[in-house]
């Protein structure tokens, strides 16, 4: 039986001897079995040292000179010692003298629970927050022969509240002589560089070593780019032109890039450089919002604009000193489906720009004023004139422009009033309504 520490450990730690009688020079005996290390070898009841003998494969123990005839040699071969369900005080080493295992936790149990099982425990009367529950050390010797912490594991309590514990962990490393905390894991946070310190943080993928940088010195992030020249900047060769190198979206159609697309070309062709899509945007005619293109043409195709004029003369507008509106019944261009019912309906609140041009017949001396108004939600904006002409004008063309400040749905529209005498003024086909959004 080899010695053990303990309650009986399973297995227990056994030994087997067997005696064997030499002949004349006989270097070789054959034994039953045993670990290698494990073997002790008695020649005449003399221990032999590891250099008298060679124990490697398992089954022979070869004598490095030869017996002499009816000597007796004795082998024993033991099994590994054994410590069970013991506690130590104080420290304990285990040290060897090569790079092999110092410390092997093994478990044979078939089922799905964890093991083996390595607990630091902190078994504290007190405990509480910011104490440490357990350290892992790595310590060499630096080049004056002092050990040194080159980098530690560690845990800590965050929130020692029962019901509510918290924990964190944190590994450090020495960076020029002070330690640091390169990484920490809490309940609500991962933070890499801790200590904020000029450690930049790089993430390599199969073909860029530098995927995702942070130059810490110039608090600057890249994307494909090892030394970013701006606060972020993504570098990339998607290859094809058609193909983005970014892609911002919220749940947006991938066939189509919905969302915001970037792509690398910038060569006067008409590649797209800057082109924002919407699958389901408020305007709701295609899927374009604004495009950049390589030649430095910028299109919008759903800004609100339009230009109207009547679909047929307008004859003998009123003469009582009350508003009519002119009607616009022929749409040259309205790229938003916003003008309808003689009135265009603001898509978005913005300042938007106008342009009235009316063409007058007929024009009567007589009036006591003409007054054209462009009527939104917010306010009119007047023009007006005394048509004494000394008689009565064949054609006037009277024109101005404003630019107004409208509310989503707010609607603008033109009107037209004539004061006493005739009615007998005629408005063109030649007149026209245009507008658009400024901002």
């Amino acid at each position: 039986m080899a010695g053990y520490l303990g309650a009986t450990p399973v297995p227990q730690a056994t030994q087997h001897r067997e005696s064997f009688t030499a002949t004349s020079g006989q270097t070789t005996f054959a034994t039953a079995g045993y670990t290698a290390g494990f073997v002790d070898v008695y020649l005449n009841g003399s221990h032999l040292s590891p250099a008298d003998f060679t124990a490697t494969n398992g089954s022979d123990v070869v004598l490095a000179s030869g017996a002499s005839a009816d000597d007796v040699c004795d082998i024993i071969s033991h099994s590994a010692f054994e410590i069970n369900a013991q506690t130590f005080t104080g420290t304990t080493t285990m040290s060897t003298t090569d790079n092999s295992e110092n410390l092997i936790l093994k478990s044979t149990d078939a089922d799905a629970n964890v093991g083996p099982r390595l607990v630091l425990q902190r078994d504290s009367s007190s405990p509480a927050d910011g104490d440490s529950t357990g350290k892992i050390e790595f310590t060499s010797d630096n080049d004056a022969g002092e050990a040194t912490v080159f980098t530690t594991i560690r845990s800590e309590i965050d929130d020692a509240s029962n019901g509510s514990e918290d924990g964190q962990v944190k590994f450090d490393m020495i960076v020029g002589g002070t330690q640091l905390t390169m990484l920490r894991f809490k309940k609500d946070e991962v933070v890499l560089n801790d200590g904020e310190a000029d450690i930049d943080f790089r993430v390599e993928s199969d073909g860029n070593p530098n995927m995702l940088f942070v130059d810490a010195a110039e608090n600057r992030v890249g994307i494909g780019h090892a030394a970013p020249t701006v606060p972020f900047a993504v570098s990339a060769n998607p290859g094809a032109v058609a193909t983005p190198v970014a892609w911002l979206h919220n749940s947006g159609n991938v066939a189509n890039y919905d969302g915001v697309v970037i792509s690398s070309v910038n060569d006067g062709s008409d590649a797209e450089v800057l082109h924002v899509r919407a699958n389901n945007n408020t305007y709701s005619n295609g899927n374009s919002l604004m495009l950049v293109r390589g030649d430095g043409a910028v299109t919008m195709p759903l800004q609100p604009a339009f230009l109207v004029q009547p679909a047929s003369q307008q004859n003998n507008i009123g003469a009582d000193g009350n508003l009519d509106v002119v009607v616009f019944g022929a749409e040259r261009f309205d790229q938003n489906a916003d003008f309808g019912s003689n009135v265009f309906t603001a898509p978005v609140a913005g300042k938007y720009h106008f342009n009235v041009n009316l063409f007058l017949l007929n024009l009567d001396s007589a009036a006591t004023y003409y007054s054209i108004r462009l009527i939104t939600n917010n306010r009119a904006y007047y023009f007006e004139f005394d048509p004494d002409f000394g008689q009565d004008a064949n054609r006037f063309n009277f024109s101005f422009s404003v630019l107004a400040d409208m509310a989503a749905t707010h609607t603008a529209g033109v009107q037209i009033l004539q004061t006493n005498s005739t009615s007998q003024t005629d408005i063109a086909i030649e007149s026209y309504f245009s507008g658009h959004l400024v901002a």
